[in-house]
């Protein structure tokens, strides 16, 4: 019986053993725990140091400090003084109960009230240096702008609302950015002009802000009130641009605006339907009857340049129409309706020029020239005034000697104006007097009077006993 040798087993090699041993059990070398040690201790510091700054923040944000630190940046950027009400926080909201600006004898802005306010914040745009507020809601808004006669140059600005920042409020960013704003309710004032009860949004785009308006009204001197529809406004480098506003005055009129600020300043007015009382024209609705359309725009030196034409005109109590009234005895005369009138204006320093003036009345007279009404009221004026054959019938000599060009259909003659527009005078009642009577007491040939009908005699004698004050 064979015996059998036990199987030896296969050992690695002594190379093999002793580099898995060396693997195994090599131990780090002290410069390497050390560098382990101070990376953790530098992410443990580094995690502590975020959790204080984050816990120091929040406590600051919401105490009164950082109330004071939002007017105080605000009154900085601004240039007035600005006070703020304590906040109320509601997770990234902010409320307050008000916020006050005012201004120096300098600043165009007088006071602006804010009451009842919430602010969404944007607490990632920290990062990039800013203070953002996305979402600005306030639900009554009250300011008050002054015109430039109001302002001072020589005035010292407001100095900004005293505050001693902490350390920690020292690091934040200066820089304020608000993408929108809603107003819900919104009186503004500017110099005479009051706007109540709009509701305003604001909207930050590229290169400026987009404003909308709706509702409310307008008070402007001298006008009736307008009822506010809705406003377009744009800002771009500190120059706002008026795209669209609209309005309606009572009795169904309306008015559109539109125009920019700057060194090249205007407002240009688009009206349509506006009665004649609604005119800021001192006296005319005394004369004049009806509804007017045009435009108009008003210059940065304050002039106002445009056209008006007006519909349903009828003229009333001019004493010139009285007279031609009575000596021609045509009662339509007295308030004759206008199928045209219309003319250029300018008005400027309370003065009153008007231009390419024509009026006419079918089958009765036409009137062309220009007009000027000083701010005291004074009249003054070139005009061309024609009347047709029929009329002319009727006023014997009239047109040999006063209506002595032909054009369009009209018999014309020149007239002067002068007087007040309460007391108006022309030199066209004289000349007629003195021609008419001519024609009536120098008959040369003894054939005059009988060429010349029964009703223009009496019109004529007539005519001599109204105008005798004006014969020379």
């Amino acid at each position: 019986m064979s015996s059998t040798r036990p199987r030896r087993l296969a050992l690695p090699s002594c190379h093999l053993v002793s580099c898995f041993i060396a693997v195994r059990g090599a131990k780090p070398s002290s410069h390497s725990r050390r560098r382990v040690v101070v990376t953790l201790l530098l992410c443990v510091f580094l995690a502590c140091a975020f959790a204080v700054l984050a816990i120091q923040f929040g406590r600051f944000i919401h105490s009164a400090d950082f109330s004071r630190f939002l007017a105080f940046r605000a009154g900085q950027a601004l240039k007035l003084e600005a006070r703020l009400d304590p906040l109320r926080w509601e997770g990234d909201s902010a409320l307050s109960e008000g916020l006050t600006l005012i201004g120096s004898e300098s600043a165009v802005l007088e006071r602006f009230e804010a009451k009842v306010l919430r602010a969404d914040w944007n607490w990632r745009a920290l990062l990039s240096g800013a203070w953002e507020i996305e979402h600005l809601d306030i639900q009554n808004l009250s300011a008050t702008f002054k015109s430039k006669t109001e302002t001072s140059a020589d005035a010292p600005a407001h100095a900004a609302s005293d505050y001693s920042s902490s350390r920690l409020a020292s690091w934040f960013p200066s820089r304020f950015e608000l993408g929108r704003l809603d107003v819900r309710k919104a009186d503004l004032r500017f110099g005479e002009i009051q706007s109540r009860g709009q509701t305003l949004s604001l909207l930050h785009v590229f290169g400026g802000y987009n404003i909308e308006s709706r509702g409310g009204s307008l008070s402007i001197p001298g006008l009736p009130p307008l009822s506010h529809v809705q406003s377009r406004i744009r800002e771009r480098e500190g120059i706002y641009y008026l795209d669209d506003a609209r309005f309606f005055l009572p009795g169904n009129g309306s008015v559109m605006a539109s125009g920019n600020s700057g060194a090249k300043a205007r407002l240009t007015l688009v009206w349509d339907g506006v009665p004649v009382a609604q005119i800021p024209v001192p006296n005319l609705a005394k004369y004049l009857d009806g509804t007017s359309q045009g435009q108009a725009t008003l210059d940065s030196q304050g002039a106002w340049r445009g056209n008006i034409s007006f519909t349903g005109a009828r003229v009333h109590d001019l004493p010139l129409l009285k007279n031609a009234a009575a000596f021609l005895r045509d009662s339509s005369w007295s308030n004759p309706s206008l199928q045209k009138l219309s003319a250029d204006f300018e008005w400027s320093s309370g003065n009153l020029t008007l231009t390419n003036l024509v009026i006419e009345s079918a089958d009765l007279a036409r009137i062309e020239g220009s007009v000027r009404i000083a701010h005291d009221s004074t009249l003054s004026g070139q005009l061309e005034f024609g009347l047709d054959f029929k009329t002319l019938k009727l006023l014997p000599g009239a047109r040999e000697t006063v209506f002595t060009i032909q054009r369009n259909g009209w018999y014309w003659c020149p007239v002067q104006l002068g007087g007040t527009m309460s007391n108006p005078r022309e030199d066209l009642s004289p000349r007629l007097a003195a021609c008419v009577a001519g024609a009536v007491l120098l008959n040369e040939s003894g054939k005059t009077l009988d060429a010349v009908p029964s009703t223009a005699i009496d019109t004529a004698k007539d005519l001599i006993n109204i105008l005798t004050p004006f014969l020379p």
